[in-house]
């Protein structure tokens, strides 16, 4: 597969722009902008065959690749389906467009409109820190997005009081939430924290509370490993927002055992959704050079397999750039894995035989 790199999506960012600033039909503009994105792209991208690591990139391709599967021709929804789909693509293609094409006018119009996931991707990787009053106002209201704004205050936790992370602790019932607001409660609570009081609202999660406490974030190989859904999220949401501090082997070795861990835990469909697109995140900027040291080990290897057979397709296609990078060597011990029978595998649904079929040895 021809692979190319996110600055070969820039040029193409002003010709969509055009198209969306320039057409009055919402679906007539899709239509335009399959049809480029074909001319750019082929019929069917994904953002690992790009070689893609940036999140609003990602996601952008990720649109542009829907739009293409349903205003192409090659959709058959029914119309009033289809109406509701245009719409709801014309938004979130148009807002991430802006983010991309013109920060300024993204954030203008970002004032004055409904919130989207994508609004959520946008403001943590360009911190911008000045909507975080808005997300903290909004997010008592827009309950679909609680999780996805709660993840992103994360990483403004100087600009967040350390009651609000409190009470949403207190207040929820969902684990995914609970765990996020210790982490939050975790990174505040230098301004002043009585653990015990969490432990005296955790209503039956004393030992979550007590894992957050006592967990070291300067030497993360000291931690115990996740036993739980909810301590697998507490550590996920910390890796996702941190991994580029991690520079040894030791380190990374530990969290690719981290990952092996989350196939053993029985996350619930919406609750597994945000762990695996933290999970592509932490992958795409894990240091390339180590994870490819230790990968060298069957042992280490077979685990990773397992846990790559694990994900599901739309985040494996966000990670095949990634596995290539990896080099030959790598996709050459894949192969030997594979012919020696010490990995199982499902021929029809395994993403490591797929990758391995559009990577021959003998094409490298």
């Amino acid at each position: 597969m021809n692979r190319v790199n996110s600055k070969n999506i820039e040029p193409s960012l002003k010709e969509y722009f055009s198209i969306i600033t320039s057409t009055t039909s919402r679906s007539d503009a899709l239509k335009s902008v399959a049809a480029l994105g074909i001319k750019h792209f082929g019929e069917y991208i994904t953002p690992g065959s790009l070689n893609l690591s940036d999140e609003i990139e990602i996601n952008f391709i990720e649109i542009l690749d829907q739009i293409i599967f349903e205003l192409s021709g090659s959709s058959d929804t029914i119309s009033e389906i289809k109406d509701y789909i245009t719409d709801d693509l014309y938004s979130r293609f148009s807002l991430t467009l802006e983010a991309l094409a013109d920060c300024e006018k993204y954030k203008a119009n970002l004032k004055n409109r409904p919130l989207y996931t994508e609004d959520l991707i946008i403001i943590r990787r360009k911190n911008l820190k000045e909507f975080i009053p808005l997300l903290i106002a909004e997010s008592e209201d827009i309950t679909n997005l609680e999780k996805n704004i709660l993840k992103t205050l994360l990483y403004f936790t100087e600009q967040v009081h350390l009651d609000y992370f409190y009470n949403i602790f207190r207040n929820t019932s969902s684990g995914y939430i609970k765990s996020a607001a210790l982490l939050g409660m975790k990174y505040s609570s230098k301004s002043g924290l009585n653990w015990n009081s969490v432990k005296d609202i955790s209503n039956g999660l004393k030992e979550l509370v007590e894992y957050a406490e006592n967990f070291n974030t300067e030497e993360i190989c000291s931690n115990r490993l996740p036993e739980n859904m909810e301590e697998m999220t507490f550590i996920l949401l910390h890796l996702e927002k941190n991994i580029n501090i991690h520079k040894s082997i030791k380190e990374i070795n530990w969290i690719l055992t981290v990952f092996s861990i989350v196939p053993l835990l029985n996350f619930e469909n919406s609750w597994l959704t945000e762990i695996n697109i933290s999970l592509s995140n932490i992958i795409l900027q894990i240091d390339i050079n180590l994870m490819r040291e230790i990968l060298k080990n069957e042992s280490a290897l077979i685990r990773a397999t397992n846990f790559i057979d694990y994900l599901p397709r739309n985040v494996f296609n966000r990670l095949t750039g990634r596995l290539d990078d990896m080099g030959m060597e790598f996709i050459y011990n894949l192969n030997l894995v594979i012919e020696k029978k010490k990995k199982s595998m499902d021929a029809y649904n395994s993403n490591i035989l797929t990758y391995i079929s559009w990577n021959p040895i003998e094409s490298l």
